[in-house]
């Protein structure tokens, strides 16, 4: 064409074939933006699966958690009514003092959540889901944060003062299954309570009203746990 002093409709057909090799690559990038694409999201919805794994053993240990608060709450409110003189002492005081000394604690998989992030899958499942997701391991923040708080304060304070001042728990007359089996073997004179000597100790008193206190704040983060992951599990299950 150059030869035939065509120079104009050279440069048309070079420009139509640099346009042509332009709209190649863009369709050759597209396609493997969409292929990859598609693998992320099959990605995302492999760690969702995990994930939803995850959520229904976080229910399974809080339902089992909250029925522990509900105990804690009630032998606590119990014998605080005891210290208030609304109810007698009775007979399974030696199990609310040494009920309130179990710690309880949940134990998170973030096996899931941590595949979809390290990946960056999360990036691939809808806007509501992720917010839902994020909110609900913060959550979890909370929730362990006021565990360890609670734990802290059986193992420095409650536990401590308990077994040093009252021994007498520990005997065969304990209700509660553990202390009878293991004593139920034992030949000793069991030593009795002292009825007027516990209702005048203002400190437990206020280390029982602690724990109560501090189960009541689990209950609800308990509940809420079960609440947020079964509202999730449902989305994840609608996606996938």
């Amino acid at each position: 064409m150059a030869d035939d002093n065509r120079p104009l409709k050279y440069m048309r057909y070079a420009i139509g074939e640099i346009i042509l090799v332009v709209i190649g690559i863009l369709i050759a990038l597209q396609i493997n933006n969409w292929n990859q694409d598609k693998s992320n999201a099959a990605q995302a919805r492999k760690h969702l699966t995990t994930l939803k794994l995850n959520l229904e053993d976080d229910m399974r240990q809080a339902e089992i958690l909250l029925y522990n608060a509900d105990s804690t709450i009630q032998f606590s409110s119990i014998s605080l009514d005891q210290f208030k003189t609304l109810k007698p002492i009775d007979d399974k005081i030696q199990m609310y003092i040494i009920s309130l000394m179990l710690e309880h604690n949940i134990e998170v998989n973030k096996s899931g959540i941590d595949a979809l992030i390290n990946s960056n899958s999360i990036t691939y499942i809808n806007e509501e889901l992720q917010v839902k997701i994020l909110n609900y391991y913060r959550h979890i923040e909370q929730l362990i944060s006021r565990e360890e708080n609670a734990n802290g304060d059986i193992k420095l304070m409650y536990e401590p003062y308990v077994k040093e001042n009252y021994s007498w728990i520990y005997n065969k007359t304990n209700p509660w299954p553990r202390q009878t089996e293991f004593y139920k073997d034992d030949p000793r004179l069991v030593e009795k309570i002292d009825e007027k000597s516990l209702l005048s100790d203002k400190r437990l008193e206020i280390m029982i009203f602690g724990r109560r206190y501090q189960a009541m704040r689990l209950r609800n983060l308990y509940t809420t746990t079960i609440v947020l992951a079964q509202e999730i599990i449902s989305d994840i299950e609608s996606d996938i």
